[in-house]
């Protein structure tokens, strides 16, 4: 059942934003570009996933009942589950998560609307909301700003913090390291891999900022370290000296806008800290000489 064009584009981006990663989207596109009962081989091939990865993803879309296998055969072949069915669970856990983080940020809200009008002296917290139109402002604008504020320890947890860096980013991050504040982060393979194969001519710039920003987190390895996971399914967010956390939040209606909250409220920093703490444990170290200047050329 070959897909046209605008059906494959909307396929790819209809299971990224129902939370599938980008190796698991195109070994999924492959049942509807070559049909069902495939092998291992025939999806590397179909998708250019190499071998090795494609068991865990297949395990992964197993485990999102998109796929099922039949091990009677030799080799396991997979079979695509009814995308009616399949697709509508993946949705509505999507809606619960939306909905789930919109009731969280209500009672925040309401939470400091209550202190900042019956306690505003003695409530000790800071909070502002802010619409930008895309996460790139939130890494060019908030990050940086409270990177600069910090004086022992941030961490960032974000998906696409790769694709995001900027000169501001990289300016106050390196200031940061060279003034003796830890840095943690976490983000997925999928964002890191992508380093490797930026290309033309408007990666140039992107890749000396990355070149640079890798060479001061080689010089201080005991200040910057930096974990993959793909079990990030948590908006973007980023702690400041366990003392202020800002997040942002997708906007349900227009996904154009995200709204980000910065605040020093003691329950809500523990809980990101909580989250942080989880995230850190199931991730995987990074060699950052993976991405050393031999191996990001600008050209």
């Amino acid at each position: 059942m070959a897909l046209n064009s605008i059906a494959r584009d909307n396929l790819y981006l209809l299971t990224k934003k129902l939370g599938l990663s980008a190796f698991e989207s195109k070994a999924y596109m492959c049942f509807f570009e070559i049909g069902n009962g495939l092998s291992a081989k025939d999806i590397s091939r179909c998708t250019g996933i190499p071998l090795t990865r494609v068991y865990d993803v297949m395990k992964s879309l197993e485990e999102k009942c998109l796929v099922r296998q039949n091990k009677l055969n030799k080799p396991v072949k997979y079979y695509l589950n009814d995308p009616a069915y399949s697709l509508m669970l993946l949705l509505n856990k999507k809606k619960m998560q939306i909905n789930e983080e919109i009731a969280m940020l209500e009672s925040w809200v309401e939470e400091m609307k209550r202190l900042s009008i019956n306690d505003a002296d003695k409530a000790n917290i800071y909070s502002e909301w802010t619409l930008y139109d895309s996460e790139q402002d939130v890494y060019e604008s908030l990050i940086p700003a409270l990177i600069k504020d910090a004086s022992k320890e941030v961490i960032i947890v974000g998906r696409n913090i790769i694709n995001t860096i900027n000169e501001r980013f990289v300016e106050e991050t390196i200031k940061g390291i060279e003034r003796g504040i830890t840095f943690k982060v976490i983000t997925t393979i999928d964002s890191l891999d992508s380093l490797l194969t930026y290309s033309g001519e408007d990666a140039i710039e992107k890749k000396a900022m990355l070149i640079k920003l890798l060479q001061i987190c080689n010089m201080y390895s005991d200040m910057a370290y930096v974990r993959a996971s793909d079990l990030i399914n948590v908006v973007p967010f980023g702690i400041f000296d366990v003392e202020k956390v800002g997040f942002s939040v997708q906007s349900p209606k227009n996904s154009k806008y995200i709204v980000t909250l910065v605040t020093d409220k003691k329950a809500i920093v523990d809980e990101f800290y909580e989250i942080f703490e989880d995230l850190w444990s199931k991730s995987v170290d990074v060699d950052l000489n993976r991405f050393a200047d031999s191996n990001m050329h600008i050209a």
